[in-house]
């Protein structure tokens, strides 16, 4: 901060500019302490008085507050810089991705946490490359409970998340495989294999899923699929067409199949079997993670590979670090040995599922409900839905973004537009962490700014 003593303008308000500036501009953030007045006084060459002066109209104005014998702080009351104006204004955002984190008992993984600290502090050295084994032995059991999947502790490996680890198992096919992705791809696992460069081949799914005849043409090669929401629906394969893909994988040992169960635990009718179960675990490698089940910002994955593939795994990993906390690892370990994971994912499943009869209600009680088509609500946090309405899609996303609507369109995630098989106007509509007032308030602003188009 510099004062200009030859200015006209008073020197306690060239210090009042100089640090609103600093608020607006983000370099000063709410509860941030500022200088004591005699510091400051003696760094500019002023008296205290008029650093006080200064001080007097901030807090006046409403840009900090004094807390008797502590100092001066700036005000969380007002937020300048411009990407926190942003954040106030009223947005809804109907992610895919949003997960609902104000119901995870906290006080119950803080006690644990505390726990795991106090019996073990070397966990804070490293730790098995494959992860910490009595978090795999937890999943293990997890998994047989909840997915009847049965395997080895030595099969299931910790990775950080989702794309991580897919590009881990991208990286270890390299080139010798295709990978085969729906052309209406999840646009995460295709960036996954982006990154290291794969193989990687599309083929067409329909309103009923993936299109079997296409997949038959492979003789070998590694086929991402999501069998709980495939797109471009989000539908649920039936264990009819499940039985069909473990066939083809078993057809030959060039074959396998990434199984992504992100959306396993969170399904509202009847489970259907995994890949893993139908086929016994045959060339399959099944994929899942707790960012989606818990929170986001628990970067904790894991894979669960075949039998014959642990060896080959290791010999090709052998520079592979986890890179997942040891200590979040085991903490946890606990929390799903202690019966509180299953105990959370009951709890919302039932949240979910009532944001989906929210949703559900919504449109259909609204102008657009003979104009509309839901698919894809029987799992997860997201359905689809096809908008029959006279308006280009790219002119009704922008009348979307400029209400605070937040959407994603179909025809955003698909490789070859050439091979689309839904029309425009179809969107994810996500809604995992949004309350049920703003699902409602959100989607019939949705349906106001579209009425015209009807």
């Amino acid at each position: 901060m510099k004062v200009d003593k030859n200015l006209t303008k008073p020197i306690y308000l060239q210090i009042y500019d100089n640090i609103v500036d600093e608020i607006k501009n983000g370099y000063l953030i709410p509860f941030e302490k500022l200088s004591p007045r005699r510091k400051l006084s003696a760094e500019l060459g002023v008296s205290t008085q008029t650093v006080d002066s200064a001080y007097q109209k901030l807090i006046a104005d409403g840009y900090i507050v004094s807390r008797q014998g502590s100092g001066y702080y700036v005000s969380s009351e007002r937020v300048w810089d411009e990407e926190q104006q942003k954040m106030k204004k009223r947005i809804y955002n109907f992610s895919t991705n949003g997960v609902e984190t104000s119901k995870l008992p906290f006080q119950t993984w803080s006690k644990l946490l505390r726990l795991t600290i106090k019996e073990d502090t070397g966990l804070f050295q490293h730790g098995e490359k494959a992860g910490e084994w009595c978090l795999r032995k937890s999943i293990r059991r997890l998994l047989f409970r909840t997915q009847n999947i049965k395997c080895k502790t030595e099969q299931i490996i910790i990775g950080p998340g989702f794309e991580d680890l897919l590009r881990e198992i991208f990286m270890l096919f390299g080139f010798r495989k295709k990978i085969i992705m729906n052309n209406y791809y999840n646009y995460r696992a295709r960036e996954a294999a982006s990154q290291v460069g794969a193989n990687v081949r599309y083929i067409t799914n329909d309103e009923n899923g993936i299109r079997l005849e296409e997949l038959d043409e492979f003789d070998d090669g590694v086929l991402y699929q999501e069998p709980t929401h495939d797109l471009p629906m989000a539908v649920t394969l039936s264990e009819d067409k499940r039985k069909v893909l473990a066939d083809w994988v078993k057809k030959g040992d060039g074959r396998y199949i990434i199984e992504d169960a992100s959306d396993n635990d969170f399904q509202y009718g009847k489970n259907e079997k995994t890949l893993w179960e139908i086929s016994g675990g045959k060339n399959i490698i099944y994929l899942g993670n707790f960012s989606m089940t818990i929170a986001p910002a628990m970067k904790i994955g894991y894979i669960v590979v075949p039998d014959d593939f642990v060896k080959w795994w290791f010999e090709r990993k052998k520079w592979y670090s986890n890179r997942v906390s040891r200590v979040e690892q085991v903490t946890l370990s606990k929390f799903i040995d202690l019966g509180y994971y299953e105990k959370h994912i009951k709890y919302m499943c039932d949240i979910y599922r009532e944001k989906t009869r929210v949703v559900k209600d919504t449109v259909y009680n609204s102008a657009l409900a003979e104009k509309t088509r839901i698919t894809g609500d029987t799992a997860g946090m997201y359905c689809n839905m096809f908008f029959d309405i006279s308006l280009p899609e790219k002119k009704a996303r922008e009348l979307c973004v400029k209400n605070g609507i937040k959407i994603s369109a179909l025809t955003s995630c698909v490789q070859d537009i050439t091979r689309a098989v839904i029309p425009e106007n179809t969107y994810n509509i996500g809604y995992g962490d949004l309350t049920n007032s703003q699902i409602r308030d959100g989607l019939n602003l949705l349906v106001s700014i579209w009425e015209k188009y009807f």
